[in-house]
């Protein structure tokens, strides 16, 4: 598996749920279910399904420095993500109006463009693309 990268690979992604605040709630960037981030339960099967369409992966060496995708895992993984063998290792994205603080890294997220990221070390965004 070396011989394919598959050692360096895995420990070159983080994963990210984007999630939104309307109106004082948190939801799926792609969902519209409430969600807890607190919650110890894992989540039902539509929140789930919402919660899986919006994340992002966020790979190193894709236009992402490796101290963005460290930041972002620095972020701790909920109670409600660490309850669901799907969600374990994701951290949470949350913006409000498009706009966000994650890690202490800006992010920006657009149905349009998806998940943006500031790397302080380019001194440029990194576009993530969401897919789902």
């Amino acid at each position: 598996m070396a011989d394919f990268g598959g050692a360096f690979f895995l420990d070159d992604w983080v994963d990210v749920v984007v999630l939104r605040t309307l109106d004082g709630h948190t939801v799926p960037v792609s969902g519209s279910i409430l969600v807890d981030l607190c919650d110890e339960e894992p989540p039902g099967p539509d929140l789930l399904s919402e919660l899986m369409d919006s994340t992002v992966r966020v790979t190193a060496g894709e236009g992402c420095s490796l101290f963005v995708r460290d930041s972002l895992r620095a972020i701790p993984v909920p109670a409600l993500f660490a309850a669901s063998p799907w969600l374990a290792a994701s951290r949470p994205v949350i913006v409000r109006d498009g706009n966000g603080l994650a890690g202490g890294l800006l992010v920006r997220y657009s149905d349009a463009t998806g998940l943006r990221i500031a790397d302080p070390e380019a001194d440029r965004d990194v576009n993530q693309d969401q897919d789902g």
